[in-house]
């Protein structure tokens, strides 16, 4: 019998892969997340949304240090002129350029973080008008060179091969991996997914709607038993309506395989399966407030950094579902929900003026879109001390310029943003710029290789917004594999109320 069990385990973990698979799959099948995480209490409902950045941002021209030492390495390295990355001092006033030079955009944006790091200065990208806000009204924190370790590594243990390392760095798709879960591409379990295995019991019989995709299948919210439930821009997927191009007796075909009396365990269980998808698609559907009820669609509109130009931004698209999903969660009866939405693009080895630019732009303005919808949700009013929203990418990027972009890096700035977020901060030391030269003497502690080595690690980073969420201290060690490797001290990095 117990054979018999594990076939039967293994067969449903197969068949509701396809879910994640999307509208394109064959039978676009959202399945149930099937496991047996004990079950909790909780009276409060949080969620923790991933915002991915594929491709790797350059997070140098992200947020910056202004003060005249730092400018002065920043400004060598990525110049000040019409065709290069360099961007401008505070203060510069935009000037109608071509499109594609840095004087278009103006000025950095500065920030003052509550926290004083010396004598040192700050700034943001001058596309991020709607991050410099958040940041001023301490409704954001930016957290200062994190990336994959796996111990606190110094530069000369770097270049000793003295500590182990990450593998595979400045690989995209690994470095993507390593970010979600820990290990390189073909991992099978994501960190927001093993958070999801551990609080899913609070979500009781809907625990499907623990961890939620908008976008791309992903490694992050796959767990031991959680398997990410994947929604389009609309909402839920239809079992047989999007696999047979809207012919209703599809549908009808797959609900007569629920009804009928099986006597075989992995028919039953197939059948139920199919059932619980169908009901959970049904009620999500239903509960869902409709969108002009969390802006419409002039609230997700924005305006190209450059040429000014009005139109969608598909990353505030897929933060509008999420806010209806959140708005809907009494209705569902869910506690605990993680969601994972992305934005493409990243990779710029060139155009990148133009490019970084834009991309920041959609970032800035789809979050302070959820922020600001989650303050006056339809029915439950202001959940955004309830969710707290995070960016993560494959990597940062090189300090120096390949001339009109960057190359793939290591360490990069990251963004969290939300009510319980101790906001108007940068958390962690941030980096020297500069690239190391034995000729004047200078040596950055922040460099190997021309790209920044993190100080602060993934596991670190993430831990802080997971025990926000409710893990306890060996919940956080059996999810963060790495985490026990830092100090007790500083495996909280204190941006969570």
């Amino acid at each position: 019998m117990r054979n018999i069990d594990l076939n039967r385990r293994e067969f449903l973990r197969r068949a509701s892969a396809l879910s994640a698979m999307g509208a394109g799959a064959p039978l676009a099948i959202n399945l149930g997340c099937i496991g047996s995480a004990a079950a909790q209490t909780a009276s409060d409902y949080k969620a923790i949304v991933c915002v991915f950045l594929n491709g790797g941002n350059d997070s140098v021209n992200t947020v910056l240090a202004t003060d005249t030492p730092s400018w002065t390495r920043y400004s060598a390295l990525r110049k000040q002129t019409a065709t290069t990355i360099g961007l401008m001092p505070p203060g510069t006033a935009k000037v109608p350029t071509a499109p594609g030079t840095n004087q278009k955009l103006g000025g950095v944006l500065p920030v003052v973080p509550t926290t004083a790091q010396g004598t040192r200065t700050f700034a943001i990208h001058p596309a991020m008008t709607h991050m410099k806000a958040m940041f001023d009204a301490k409704r954001a924190a930016i957290v200062a060179n994190v990336g994959p370790l796996i111990v606190p590594t110094t530069k000369s243990q770097y270049y000793n091969d003295s500590v182990p390392l990450p593998p595979r760095l400045q690989s995209h798709n690994d470095q993507q991996s390593i970010w979600q879960s820990f290990a390189p591409e073909g991992s099978k379990f994501g960190w927001g997914g093993r958070m999801g295995d551990i609080l899913a019991g609070l979500n009781g019989s809907r625990r499907i709607l623990t961890c939620i995709s908008t976008s791309q299948s992903t490694v992050f919210l796959a767990g031991n038993d959680m398997i990410p439930y994947q929604i389009g821009t609309d909402g839920a997927i239809r079992i047989g309506w999007d696999w047979m191009f809207g012919a209703p007796t599809a549908t009808q075909v797959i609900e007569q395989v629920t009804t009928a009396t099986r006597t075989h365990l992995l028919e039953q269980d197939t059948a139920a399966v199919f059932s619980r998808s169908i009901n959970t698609e049904r009620d999500l559907r239903a509960a869902l407030p409709e969108k002009t009820a969390v802006g419409g669609t002039t609230a997700i509109q924005y305006a190209h950094p450059v040429t000014g130009v009005m139109s969608t931004n598909r990353l505030a698209e897929q933060l509008q579902l999420v806010a209806r999903i959140i708005a809907a969660q009494a209705t569902l009866g869910v506690k605990r929900q993680v969601f994972f939405v992305s934005i493409g693009g990243w990779d710029t080895h060139s155009t990148q003026n133009d490019n970084q630019a834009n991309l920041l732009a959609r970032v800035s303005h789809a979050l302070n879109y959820f922020d600001q919808t989650l303050r006056t949700l339809p029915t439950v009013g202001d959940l955004s001390a309830n969710v707290t929203t995070f960016t993560a990418s494959d990597f940062g990027r090189t300090i120096n310029s390949n001339g009109d972009g960057t190359d793939h890096g290591w360490g990069s700035h990251h963004f969290v943003v939300g009510g319980a977020v101790k906001g108007g901060d940068i958390y962690g030391n941030f980096p020297e710029i500069g690239i190391s030269d034995k000729k004047i003497g200078y040596d950055n502690p922040n460099e190997v290789s021309r790209v920044l080595l993190p100080e602060i690690s993934v596991d670190q980073y993430a831990a802080t917004m997971a025990r926000w969420f409710g893990l306890g201290d060996t919940d956080l060690l059996n999810v963060f594999p790495n985490l026990g490797n830092f100090d007790a001290a500083k495996r909280d990095l204190g941006f969570m109320l």
